[in-house]
Formats: C-alpha cells, sequence, structure tokens
C-alpha cells in the first residue's frame, strides 16, 4: 500500500459530483446546527445551575457516546445501504432535538436534558463513517484528495461560524428557536441526502454476523495492512495535540492579553489554517513519499505552541495557530485519503469509524494530561512539551512509513513496463497515474501453452486479457475471425457491455498474458472513463463476431459517462 503517488484534483473537479456537492452540503447545514445547538445548550445548562461541572456534563454527553459506539457505527454504515444510513440517522437526530426542545421549554428535568443529548449523539454515530465511505463511490480516484480536503475545509469553517451562529441566538435569549433550528437543520440534511444517486454498502453480513464480530473483521482488515494502522496513529497524534491545545488557549490567551475573548480568535486561527492549507494537501499528494510529508504535518502543527511561549500579542498568537492548523489537516486529509484508497470498500465504514475512536480517545486523554501539566508544571512548560515532544514521538513512529516508501520506490520500479504498457494501450481517458499503478499491481501474469483456452464463447465476462508474449486465435461458434498478435488487449466486450463472452479466445503458440480482474478494471474505468480507442475497438470486433448483437446493443456503453455526475 502506498496512498500517495500521482497528482490530486482541485476543488472544482471535485465538486463536478453532483453527489459530492449534496453530500457536502448536508454535511455543513448538519454540522453549523450541531455546532450553534451544542453552544446554545451549554449556556442555558450554565444559567440554571451556575456550575462548570454542569458544563462538563453536558460535553461528556456528546464526546463519550461517540468514543464508545464509534466502531458500532462503522458496523452500521458497512451493514446498510450507506445512503439510508446518512438520511435515518438525521431524521432520528431531528427526532430527538425536537425532545430535548420540549424539555428546555417547560425547564425540565437537566437529568433528563442529558440523557436525550447522549441519544442525540449516539443516533448521529453512523453518519462519519457512512459518508466517509461514500465520498470513494461519488468522485473519480483522481478526485479523492480533493474531496477529502473540501470536506475538512468546510467542517474547519463550521467550526468557526457555528459557535458564533450558535452566540447570536444566545443574545436573542431563545433557546427553544436556536434548538428548533437545530433540529430543522437536520431535516434539510435529510432531504438532501435522500436526493443523493449513489448507493453503496459494505460487507457486514445484515444477518449471521454479531456486531462484535463485523467489528473485528474491520479491526483486522486495518491490522493486515501495517501501513494503514500506522496512519491511523498519526492521526491520533495530531489529535492529541488538539485536546491539549483546548485546555492550554485560555492560558494561552492570558498570556497574549485578549482575555476570555481569545479562546475564540485562537480557535478560529487554527480553524481558518486548515481551511487553507486543504489545497496545500491535495497538491502535497502529488508526492511519492508518505514519510516526510506526515512528518512534517506533525511538525508544523506542534512546533507553532512551543513558539506561543515566546509571544505575547494577540496577532501573532492568532498567526501561529493559523500556521499549526496548516499541518494538522495535512496530516488528516493525507491519511483519510490513503484509506479510502487502499482499503477494502466492503469495510471501510468500521476502518473510518476506528479512526474516529482513536481520534476522539487521543483528544480526550491529550485534553486530561494536559489539564493537569497546566496545574503542576505551568503553561510554558506545556507549550514545550506540545512543541517538542509531538514531532519527537513522530520521529520514533516514523520507521514504518520509511519502510513503506522504500518498498513503495520498489514495486513503482518493479511495476514501471506493465504502467508503459497499459499508457501504450490506451485503455482509458484521463486516468491518473496512481489509477494506472494500480492497475498494474492488480495485474495476475499468467504463462499458457499452445492450445489452451484462454476464454470460452458463452461464459461470464469476469476479466481484460492482455497478449505480451505469443499468438492467440478467435473463433465464434468454431469458426476462425482473426489472430491476435502483441501488444494487444481482448475480453473488453463483456466487460463494457455486461454480456457473455461472444468468442472463444485460444493460444496458438506459448503466451505470456496479463489477467487483470473484470472489477478493478471496471472501478479504474470509473475513475478514468474507457477511451474513443478502446469502445471503437470494442464496437468494430463485436460486428465483426457477432453484428446480429452488435445491432441490438446501444451505441455507448454505461461506463462511458462519469457515474458521479
Amino acid at each position: 500500500m502506498h496512498p500517495l503517488g500521482g497528482g490530486g484534483g482541485r476543488f472544482r473537479d471535485a465538486l463536478r459530483s453532483r453527489d459530492l456537492r449534496l453530500l457536502a452540503t448536508a454535511s455543513v447545514i448538519s454540522g453549523l446546527g450541531s455546532w450553534a445547538y451544542t453552544t446554545v445548550l451549554i449556556v442555558y445548562v450554565f444559567e440554571r445551575t451556575g456550575s462548570p461541572t454542569w458544563i462538563a456534563f453536558v460535553t461528556a454527553s456528546r464526546w463519550v457516546p461517540g468514543l464508545l459506539l464509534a466502531s458500532y457505527g462503522g458496523v452500521l454504515a458497512d451493514r446498510y445501504e450507506r445512503t439510508r444510513v446518512i438520511i435515518v440517522s438525521a431524521l432520528l437526530q431531528f427526532v430527538v432535538i425536537v425532545g430535548i426542545g420540549f424539555i428546555v421549554a417547560a425547564d425540565g428535568p437537566l437529568a433528563l436534558l442529558l440523557a436525550l443529548s447522549a441519544l442525540e449523539a449516539i443516533v448521529g454515530v453512523p453518519d462519519r463513517p457512512a459518508t466517509g465511505a461514500l465520498t470513494p463511490e461519488v468522485v473519480p480516484e483522481r478526485d479523492l484528495t480533493a474531496a477529502n480536503g473540501l470536506f475538512s475545509t468546510l467542517e474547519s469553517l463550521v467550526v468557526v461560524v457555528g459557535p458564533g451562529v450558535g452566540g447570536l441566538l444566545v443574545a436573542l435569549d431563545q433557546p427553544v428557536t436556536a434548538i428548533a433550528l437545530n433540529g430543522a437543520s437536520f431535516l434539510v440534511a435529510a432531504f438532501i441526502a435522500s436526493l443523493l444517486r449513489v448507493r453503496s454498502r459494505g460487507d457486514a453480513a445484515e444477518e449471521g454476523e454479531s456486531a462484535f464480530r463485523a467489528i473485528a473483521n474491520g479491526v483486522g482488515a486495518l491490522r493486515a495492512n501495517r501501513t494503514a494502522t500506522v496512519l491511523v496513529l498519526f492521526c491520533a497524534l495530531d489529535s492529541g495535540i488538539y485536546g491539549a491545545a483546548t485546555v492550554m488557549y485560555v492560558d494561552i490567551s492570558d498570556q497574549l492579553g485578549s482575555g476570555a475573548n481569545g479562546y475564540g480568535y485562537l480557535l478560529a486561527g487554527a480553524a481558518l489554517g486548515g481551511a487553507i492549507s486543504a489545497g496545500v494537501a491535495n497538491r502535497l499528494s502529488a508526492s511519492r513519499r508518505l514519510a516526510p510529508v506526515i512528518l512534517g504535518g506533525i511538525t508544523v502543527q506542534a512546533v507553532p505552541f512551543a513558539l506561543t511561549a515566546f509571544v505575547h500579542t494577540p496577532p501573532l498568537g492568532f498567526l501561529l495557530q493559523v500556521i499549526s492548523g496548516m499541518g494538522m489537516i495535512i496530516v488528516d486529509v493525507l491519511a483519510i485519503t490513503a484509506l479510502q484508497r487502499d482499503m477494502p470498500r466492503g469495510v471501510l465504514g468500521r476502518v473510518l469509524s476506528l479512526l474516529d475512536v482513536a481520534v476522539l480517545l487521543s483528544i480526550l486523554l491529550s485534553s486530561f494530561a494536559f489539564a493537569f501539566l497546566l496545574n503542576t508544571v505551568g503553561l510554558h512548560a506545556s507549550l514545550y512539551l506540545v512543541g517538542i515532544g509531538f514531532p519527537a514521538v513522530a520521529m520514533l513512529c516514523i520507521r514504518p512509513m520509511l519502510r513503506a516508501d522504500r518498498n513503495a520506490a520498489a514495486l513503482l520500479r518493479e511495476i514501471e513496463p506493465r504502467v508503459a504498457l497499459l499508457q501504450e494501450l490506451d485503455l482509458l481517458t484521463k486516468a491518473t497515474q496512481p489509477v494506472l499503478e494500480r492497475l498494474a499491481r492488480a495485474i495476475e501474469v499468467v504463462q499458457l501453452p499452445a492450445g489452451a483456452d484462454v476464454v470460452r464463447q458463452g461464459d461470464p465476462a469476469d476479466a481484460l486479457w492482455i497478449l505480451v508474449d505469443g499468438e492467440v486465435t478467435v473463433t465464434v461458434d468454431g469458426d476462425l475471425v482473426r489472430t491476435l498478435e502483441p501488444p494487444t488487449y481482448f475480453g473488453e466486450i463483456g466487460l463494457l457491455h455486461g454480456i457473455p463472452r461472444i468468442a472463444t479466445v485460444r493460444t496458438a503458440q506459448p503466451c505470456t498474458l496479463w489477467r487483470l480482474s473484470g472489477e478493478e478494471f471496471l472501478t479504474a474505468a470509473q475513475a478514468g472513463t474507457p477511451s474513443i480507442s478502446l469502445r471503437g475497438v470494442a464496437i468494430i470486433r463485436l460486428a465483426r463476431s457477432n453484428p446480429t448483437l452488435a445491432a441490438d446493443l446501444p451505441r455507448g456503453d454505461a461506463l462511458a459517462q462519469d457515474p458521479s455526475t
């Protein structure tokens, strides 16, 4: 596995996908509502109790369910149709928010309010893994990094704007109205999600497999890929920096002389950095070396905290947080894109939910640890520990990434001749280098003696074959139609049109062939549509081999158009 290699598309390229636009819009609307609602709820509870402890309870009611149940949310995202999971999750959140609104309107029991707050977080757990698993289904692979960068940018903006909206609603002293607006945001998000055309599900069986077994399969898939496991750990590491920041921002703001309002400015600076660096992460996806990019991202995120110890003006403090936010998003976007590209689609929801568990756990542990450090060693020592300690840990954990880089470089040298031949054959239009490399890695080299049937007329079309050396004959109903010499391919007609084999292909002499599974080829064809050359060859061959069938089939094929647009 090598997550990088090949350039990412631009935001506007990714946004050509109708379904991505819908997914992003639904995510932004529900996210703004959630942040505004959380702000209002915290203020409402504090005004009723005057106790910071109750604020901690409100915060815990939203974080703890996510930590404990995120992995089960991944099971749901892989067990049921993912678009439906998003819709049902949003509708359930709407129902729970309505209940919270009634309690607030009646100044009902706070314990019940906390229970419903926790329930709202629980029913929202499957949304993130389902959305993450759908993303590679709605954009071509060339635009996947851009799509994830877009989501990160929007999430950063929501973090800034959402609490601001909540603050305005608090100023109006209408908490019920604020909560009703949040409920409406989930209703709107559910409606937008219902417009999605994409349909996708994982391989967690609806029956006959326990949730525990389904989660264990996701863990097994992650552990089987050492590089993916390390990527999750690096995401947890950069989330640990974020967790430390959340408890240090108040003290940092006091040092900068900006008072209590400085907390919001620092948080906004980190979010702004995330929005800026999403485009940077997109360009960095062209790198073939993962280790320095990930290590650099962690360093860029952490070092500004050590520098903050020497800063005493709000503008410089804000700027340092912008830089820190850039580092965090670089790591997150590239790691999530790598998981989406290289983990099996059937377990992707569970793998992404495990990533959520690691991130949440890291944030909670780090926030408690640095709260303790602030009380024992003070702000400056804590800032140095973040700025120096986290990059040091990253250096200690980077060896698997370095090994992955070396293995990827060796593999690339090995598959370069295959990539060159695939380019020469002109199978796909707009196929990026990562797509061609993935196809090259998926090729199975087959050696056959003379007189062996490669494909038989009437059999299911399950692979594309590329003739590298030797000679094959093509017969229809026992009659010789043509002879093929290298380099060429065959088997494309059945795959493009979804029909059984129309001819028998037999080796006329010992042959070296490459077998490319139909699933791999069709997946790549969605990332870069079948070329005019490929479709033209398929039409000509079909007309020669079976004129009647050629006349009955439509002039185009389904893969000639990008299904995500």
